[in-house]
């Protein structure tokens, strides 16, 4: 039995309907053609997962955790806010 093609991984995903992006010149771009699967880098477009966060704010500065429990068990009596935030990153 041969060796699997570099982009097998990739080639499977990409026919179940996945979302495939390549790299080219520092950026991942995504893919709008049908790859020739020869020498560029491929992926599997990184999934984003939704993150949250609470910042103790203070006059002067501001500090950043994992839960609202956290925010205020490191909190001192300056604080001024607790603001839960949210953003978007790759999984």
């Amino acid at each position: 039995m041969g060796t699997k093609h570099k982009h097998y991984d990739v080639i499977v995903a990409w026919a179940a309907g996945e979302e495939i992006e390549f790299f080219d010149g520092g950026f991942w771009y995504p893919l709008s053609t049908v790859p020739d699967w020869s020498s560029s880098q491929y992926r599997i477009k990184p999934k984003r997962v939704k993150k949250e966060g609470w910042v103790n704010v203070y006059r002067n500065d501001v500090t950043m955790h994992d839960t609202k429990e956290k925010s205020d068990e490191c909190a001192c009596a300056l604080r001024v806010a607790c603001i839960r935030i949210e953003w978007e990153e790759d999984a």
